[in-house]
């Protein structure tokens, strides 16, 4: 491989930046990487070879336990969360059976008391599901392969149309959606995220009017979907993306605090960026996200 790459290099102008594994026979095998630049006569004629091997051992090390780390955890949380929604829902059904059979019982007080049981339990049972979706991303979803993002984007707003009609909103479409390298059901979930959102954080009173646009160059598509809603306060913009993390009361809207975390993670796993533009409360906002057209060769 290393002989490859160098002749590469040397005919071809390839870049020569590799990794591999040096093994000896008293000494535990080693990773190494080797980086150079060749420099020629006018005639094509390579002259010498300038460059530096670098011991990457200790590195690769912490990045293998690191994946494994990392799979670990996801492993523990997706188990997790689906062992605990059992019990909770035994929980949920027997305190609905209850409510029912002593109604006639209870005063007005005690049967509040008993509905916020099972809202609590209802919304637990929402946030478990919300985790187990996070869980999900880059291992239960369907691989990155071509796609029509404008199919993705048509599943996700066939989900959103009662939503859309009930609200009395309007959503503007402006752009080409171009084939990309893609989850399909990331990319219909990101969307259906970010388009939701625009739904529900608007003003009563105040019919939400989104606008979902793209910008197409030569190895990126960008969305950006911009609304007319209540905006965010300047003071929150870094809670924005984390897990379990909300920004208004659940008396005012109901959610879990995951669907941000959990575009940054889809997008993230593509390889891409997100973010939000905003002029304050009650201005509306803009997030948008950048994804590759084509995944990078290393991850291929």
């Amino acid at each position: 491989m290393v002989i490859n790459a160098n002749q590469d290099h040397l005919t071809q102008g390839a870049k020569y930046d590799i990794e591999y594994r040096l093994s000896t026979i008293n000494a535990p095998t080693r990773w190494m990487r080797s980086v150079g630049q060749a420099e020629f006569f006018p005639d094509g004629t390579p002259t010498r070879f300038i460059g530096i091997v670098q011991d990457i051992t200790d590195r690769k090390l912490m990045e293998a336990e690191l994946k494994r780390s990392n799979a670990e955890l996801e492993q523990f949380a997706y188990a997790v969360s689906h062992d605990m929604r059992q019990p909770l829902r035994m929980v949920t059904s027997y305190l609905t059976l209850l409510k029912t059979a002593l109604s006639q019982q209870l005063n007005e007080e005690q049967q509040q008391f008993l509905q916020f049981a099972v809202d609590g339990a209802t919304r637990m049972d929402a946030m478990i599901l919300s985790l187990l979706d996070y869980s999900r991303v880059g291992h239960k979803t369907a691989a990155i392969a071509p796609i029509e993002s404008r199919a993705a984007l048509d599943e996700a707003l066939a989900f959103l149309t009662p939503e859309l009609q009930a609200s009395g909103g309007t959503l503007t479409l402006i752009g080409s959606w171009p084939i990309i390298m893609a989850s399909h059901d990331e990319l219909m979930r990101l969307l259906q995220n970010l388009i939701a959102n625009a739904l529900k954080y608007h003003q009563e009173n105040k019919p939400p009017r989104i606008e979902v646009s793209t910008l197409i160059t030569a190895t990126t598509m960008k969305v950006a979907v911009r609304d007319n809603g209540i905006g965010i306060d300047n003071h929150q913009f870094d809670r924005l993306f984390k897990v379990f993390s909300r920004l208004n009361a659940h008396s005012r809207f109901e959610g879990t605090g995951v669907g941000l975390a959990l575009c940054r993670k889809i997008v993230e796993h593509h390889g891409g960026k997100i973010g939000v533009e905003f002029a304050g409360e009650g201005q509306g906002s803009l997030f948008w996200f950048e994804l590759p057209l084509q995944q990078p060769e290393h991850e291929n």
